[in-house]
Parts: C-alpha cells; structure tokens; sequence
C-alpha cells in the first residue's frame, strides 16, 4: 500500500537572493549611475540567501503545521543542502529530480521585484513524475500544483494529473505571477472551465485583477471579484490581500480582515497564507476561521524574526 500524505505538493525549487533596499528607484538610480560610469560596487546592501520556490515554501509550510506533506521537486546536488536542511525532523517525504534549481534575486521594499531564471522549474512535465511518485499522489488527499506560470509545461502537468488521479481527486493551483503569460492562462482557464482541470485557486490581489480583465470580468470591489472568478472558472476561489482575504464557491462570498504588522519580509508570505488555508480546510474549519487562521499565520511570517513559517504552537500563541 502506497504510503498516504495529507498534502503532495510540485514542483518549482528556488534558491533566493533577497536584497533589502530602502527606496527601490533610489537603488536602481545608483545601479545605473554605476554601470554609466563604468561599473563598479555599490557596498552595504542587506542581502541574505535562503531556499524558495513556490512548491517547496508551500511544503515547508505544511509540514511546519504537522501535515503529513509529499514535495516532488527538483534541484542538482550543489543546492540539495539548503533545500533538505528545511525539512529536517518535519513529517514530510520528498522526492528530487535531477533538474537544476532555479535562481531568483528579489528586491524587497515596501514591495518585492523578483528576477528569476527558472532553469529546471520551467520543464516541469508529466513525465518527470515516475510510478512511485504516482503512488505517493494517489494517496495524497489533496494535490496542489504551483507556479505554473513559470513552467512552460504546467499545462500538461495539470492535464496529466487530472487524467490520472481521476475526477474525486482535490487538485490546487496558485498560479503564481503570470501577468507576462495572458495570452497561456486564458488557455488555461478555459481548460479550467471546461474540463473541471482543477478545483481549487487561490491567487493574490494583482494576479486576480490580471486574471478578472482577462476574463472579461468587471468588478468595482474584491468580494465581488473573487465571486465571479469562482463562477466563471467553477472552482473554489481564494483571494488573499494585504489586508484582508476572500472566498467564494460561485454563489456567495465569506470575507476576513487582516491586522497590519510590522514587515521584516515579503517573499514567500503567499505561501504560507495558501498552507494555512489548506490546513484550515483539511481540519474542517468554517469558511471565515479559515481565512482567518491563513491570515494570522501570514501575519507572523511577514513580521517574524526569522524566515520560517510558524508552527501551531506560534499560533495558539497569537
């Protein structure tokens, strides 16, 4: 018998460059003043390097929560430290194909400007996965596959899984930034439609509005919004914000607010929003404990000391 999992999860693994700047024009002025006067460094920029990857943060993120979590991810053996030394004492399995890691350098101000070279993470198909891998994601409860916009075969992963995992499978998607992509993601979104591909989206405020106007959807407030997407695409529909996050099953709306924090970090934060929501829903929470128990858990992540995701015990505490 295959073991079983509360959570697969695939398949984009980064290794981030955050670099904190204060005033984003300001340091893209001097970067070019520096480069017109013949290049050169510019000293004192806080910068740290961390693991990332939309996949493996969401993992982490589950299994900092206790889920019992399957990643199927990439990485070549020079960055395979960083990515397991994570999920060391974590009730998580993972499974890494001999793909290069993808590298992003994120500047992180009020808000984050990623640059990202997705190597391995955007050649990310069906055929990557072996039997073994199948077994793990028929037993899983729930499959979440994400940053399909940085992967070229994200469509047919999503196509394959569907095919194979059948139709009482709970597939998820967060798309990830795809507003370089519309012309893909209306493909996408038919598919969606059409063929029932996925059941379940959660996507942030930008990536909602791109996909709202891609769709021709109008809508003067977010709850609406998140309503129609969840209707046009037939999914279960999560919008998380700044300041407060929605859902919608296609017939009403439940809302909850978010407390402003004090922000350390940016980068990953949807992540941890998406495991908290997750968890919520496997354990059974009501709609509005849901958004809001993602809320909380965003919350700490975003002003915490450290960038780990919090574990249950944090937030009992809050």
């Amino acid at each position: 018998m295959p073991r079983e999992y509360d959570v697969a999860v695939m398949h984009d693994y980064f290794v981030d460059r955050l670099v904190h700047v204060r005033g984003l024009e300001k340091t893209m002025g001097e970067v070019a003043e520096k480069a017109a006067s013949g290049g050169g460094g510019i000293h004192g920029t806080s910068q740290e390097e961390i693991r990332g990857g939309n996949a493996v943060n969401l993992a982490h993120a589950l299994a900092r929560l206790g889920l019992r979590t399957l990643l199927i991810t990439h990485c070549e053996p020079a960055h395979e430290h960083l990515l397991k030394s994570a999920f060391r004492g974590l009730r998580a399995d993972l499974r890494v194909k001999p793909l290069p890691a993808g590298l992003t350098v994120a500047f992180e101000e009020s808000t984050n400007v990623m640059l990202s070279d997705g190597r391995g993470a955007s050649d990310f198909g069906p055929s990557v996965l072996s039997e073994d891998d199948w077994a793990g994601l028929e037993g899983s409860r729930v499959v979440c596959s994400v940053n399909w916009a940085a992967n070229r075969r994200g469509t047919q992963l999503l196509q394959g899984l569907r095919r194979r995992l059948g139709p009482e499978k709970t597939i998820y998607i967060d798309p990830a930034d795809f507003r370089d992509r519309l012309d893909r993601f209306k493909g996408l979104a038919k598919l969606i439609s059409e063929r029932r591909l996925v059941d379940w989206v959660s996507m942030n405020e930008f990536e909602s509005l791109s996909a709202a106007t891609t769709l021709g959807i109008e809508s003067a407030d977010r709850a609406t919004r998140c309503l129609y997407l969840a209707r046009a695409l037939g999914v279960v529909f999560d919008l998380h914000c700044v300041d407060g996050a929605y859902t919608s099953e296609g017939t009403s709306v439940t809302a909850s607010p978010a407390r402003r924090v004090r922000t350390r970090r940016l980068t990953g934060a949807g992540d941890v929003w998406d495991a908290a929501s997750i968890y919520g829903r496997l354990k059974g929470m009501d709609e509005r404990a849901r958004l809001r128990f993602a809320n909380m858990a965003a919350a700490l992540y975003l002003g915490g000391r450290e960038p780990v995701p919090p574990t249950l015990s944090a937030l009992g505490r809050s």
